[in-house]
């Protein structure tokens, strides 16, 4: 059984792409907060949770309502069978960073649970398990850079033992102003679609440029 990429989503400064095609400019080149914003009215996402993330949440929680728009029969699946495998590079730094500003200075020691709460690279996971109720495998790897054939090959692994029915996958990162996303949305039946996409590194090399 071949599985298909069903929808994907790239998300660069100031420029989101669907399925290949630019979907949405930063036209006034405002920065990733704004930029972010407006991909949420964009889309007519409504989800107030959204403001209180921080910034590696909020970029990989766009690109998951992207690919998932559209596609509701994602959300009819048994929610154990549906998972999420995601990589990045910086981990949760950003956040860790901020979070340290609260506790480094004794003098001055203010720490904050609302920061705290976002410091593991898996909290922009489970949001977007929690939105969906998807229960299924959820892991983020990190490392130093996107790497399409370690993600086939864990995916397909569990597509094909049966573990999952479909998956959201790929890449999200953000670092002080530096961000990108690269999300997946990976089923094991065609579905009779003329346009679904074979899931595999070298596709997913051409489709990630």
């Amino acid at each position: 059984m071949k599985n298909f990429i069903s929808k994907y989503c790239i998300i660069k400064p100031n420029e989101v792409f669907v399925n290949g095609k630019l979907e949405f400019s930063n036209i006034e080149q405002n920065g990733f907060g704004a930029f972010m914003k407006s991909i949420y009215k964009h889309n007519e996402i409504k989800y107030p949770k959204y403001f209180k993330m921080d910034n590696l949440c909020k970029v990989a929680f766009i690109a998951s309502e992207i690919i998932l728009k559209g596609n509701d029969h994602i959300k009819k699946l048994d929610p154990t069978k549906v998972g999420i495998i995601i990589q990045n590079s910086h981990s949760s730094i950003d956040t860790d960073i901020k979070y340290n500003e609260t506790i480094k200075d004794k003098s001055n020691y203010f720490p904050s649970p609302a920061v705290f709460v976002y410091t593991l690279p898996n909290v922009m996971i489970g949001e977007i398990c929690i939105r969906n109720k998807f229960q299924g495998e959820n892991t983020c790897f990190i490392a130093k850079e996107f790497n399409p054939e370690f993600v086939c090959d864990y995916v397909s692994n569990l597509l094909d033992s049966n573990k999952l029915d479909a998956c959201i996958t790929g890449w999200a990162d953000y670092v002080d102003e530096e961000y990108s996303a690269k999300l997946f949305l990976v089923e094991k039946n065609e579905e009779n679609k003329k346009d679904n996409i074979s899931f595999k590194p070298e596709i997913i090399n051409q489709l990630s440029r």
